[in-house]
């Protein structure tokens, strides 16, 4: 199977002169952003990175991101990228467990981890070396041209991703050549991006998400990517008008925020055709507002995750006659080439209908937790990922997640599932962001409690709200508590993450 920089070449060989990137409106042909991974290979070859050397990026969204990577893909080195926001005791954990050799970052962010960095540090933004980081450029410019690339094998690791780390230490995600031939190369005909389109890239490079839909997608169609270094609702709006952007991947508090900006018209946005989304439900209100600003927007709804490499259903989010999202809630259908199943606790399948975990199988699925045997034990079952989510197959084949495994809030003995009274809150006009988490009870064990955002200008009551939940669910699963924020704590990807809403362990309350 082909070095994974081997689309990279190929574009540039082919249409040297087409446009791969724009970044801060300065266009990047396929032969430049080529040229420049070559070089970046020379000089880390130089400074002693080769083949199976695991190296973190450790980058802002820039196109030096991609150029590093790219630069280590043609080493046949392993590429783990790190979240941006990381401090300097989340870099050293982030090293201890995928074993990395080195980083390669800017000299702004090797400042930050002081005098003793957990590894050897290179550096992309200095002219020279500074103390003990290295610098990319001063060896570029020292380095031996070579024009020989890593011919790796299928199984090797072409990457180790680093989970979210929303529900605790983050571990590494060991990824083949096989897998992401699988499942990334495979993406762009899934969700319909081809060589003409142009997409609008705003999400972090170092998630799955900016890896697959943004870089592997561009270099995989030939296509032009415009890349923003961070998501703002007015920057997205004015590079979407500004070069008739076609295709957006984004999380739903990303498309609130861009339909509700003053600036948000249907000249600006008319030239979107699809919008893939994940990660949490699509209100129904936000498709008919995005209907309205681009009406010929396809939107696209699906569940992935790092251990399965990334996409595994996909499904178009419609709206019904009565104005209604039809089959609320669904993931989709499982992908060409991919199984799904619902399992019980003891590993037995379940029929339609039945609620149990979700589990994966097929050439997607991870080699497994880098040096985790524990963590492999749990989640590699049978040929299966388990996934941690609990959801249930209808009869027609379309999946539907209720909640994470962890999430489950048991009150008094009942099962409650925050995604399905968030789903509730989400009915009430002006509410545009909405979380449940568990808070101890000493009766109950648990309760559930409720955090909303609103949008300007709307003011529904937490008495409204309330009502709105008695009507829609059983008495034990409406929220003991609602209360109203500015904003809800969110991941780099804009996903609300409950962890930071939950009490302090120890905490106590009453219902």
């Amino acid at each position: 199977m082909a070095n994974r920089a081997a689309p990279l070449l190929a574009r540039a060989a082919e249409t040297p002169e087409a446009t791969a990137l724009i970044f801060e409106d300065v266009p990047i042909s396929y032969a430049k952003l080529a040229g420049h991974a070559r070089d970046a290979m020379n000089g880390l070859a130089a400074l002693g990175v080769g083949r199976g050397d695991r190296v973190g990026l450790w980058l802002p969204s820039t196109p030096d991101f991609i150029i590093a990577q790219q630069a280590l893909f043609l080493l046949g080195a392993v590429v783990t990228p790190l979240n941006i926001l990381y401090r300097a005791q989340e870099v050293e954990h982030a090293v201890a467990c995928c074993d990395l050799g080195r980083i390669i970052t800017t000299g702004t962010l090797a400042a930050t981890l002081a005098d003793a960095p957990p590894c050897p540090l290179i550096a992309m933004d200095l002219a020279t070396d500074r103390g003990e980081v290295r610098s990319l450029p001063q060896a570029i410019g020292n380095a031996q041209p070579c024009d020989s690339i890593a011919d790796p094998d299928d199984e090797e690791l072409a990457m180790l991703l680093l989970t979210s780390a929303t529900t605790g230490k983050a571990k590494g995600v060991m990824l083949s050549i096989a897998n992401l031939a699988a499942n990334y190369d495979r993406t762009p005909d899934w969700l319909g991006v081809h060589r003409r389109s142009v997409i609008l890239c705003a999400l972090p490079l170092y998630n799955t998400f900016g890896l697959n839909q943004g870089i592997n997608a561009m270099l995989a169609t030939g296509c032009a990517m415009v890349l923003l270094p961070r998501f703002d609702a007015e920057a997205c709006i004015a590079a979407i008008a500004e070069h008739r952007c076609t295709f957006l991947p984004a999380v739903p508090t990303m498309l609130q925020k861009i339909v509700d900006h003053p600036a948000a018209s249907r000249e600006a946005l008319g030239s979107l055709r699809t919008v893939m989304t994940g990660g949490a439900p699509v209100p129904s209100p936000l498709l008919r507002r995005l209907l309205e600003l681009a009406p010929d927007v396809e939107l696209l709804t699906g569940y992935g995750l790092t251990e399965a490499t990334a996409l595994v259903t996909l499904t178009q989010v419609r709206l019904g006659e009565d104005g209604r999202i039809g089959r609320e809630r669904t993931i989709g259908r499982v992908l060409d080439g991919i199984d799904i199943a619902i399992l019980d606790e003891d590993g037995r399948m379940q029929p339609a209908g039945a609620s149990g975990e979700i589990a994966v199988r097929g050439p997607n699925v991870m080699a497994g937790y880098y040096h985790a045997p524990q963590d492999n034990a749990a989640a590699l079952q049978g040929g299966w990922l388990r996934t941690g989510d609990i959801g249930y197959i209808d009869a027609e084949g379309y999946a539907f997640i209720v909640d994470r495994k962890k999430d489950v809030i048991i009150r008094g003995g009942q099962n409650i599932y925050p995604a399905e009274i968030e789903e509730v809150l989400y009915q009430v006009p002006g509410v545009t962001e909405a979380a449940v988490v568990a808070r101890p009870d000493p009766v109950l064990g648990e309760v559930p409690v409720a955090f909303v955002a609103l949008k300007a200008g709307c003011a529904p009551g937490i008495e409204q709200m309330t009502d709105h939940c008695r009507a829609s669910l059983a008495s034990y699963k409406c929220p003991a508590s609602i209360e109203i924020r500015d904003e809800l704590p969110k991941g780099p990807t804009g996903k609300i993450l409950r962890r930071a809403l939950r009490p302090a362990p120890g905490a106590a309350g009453t219902p």
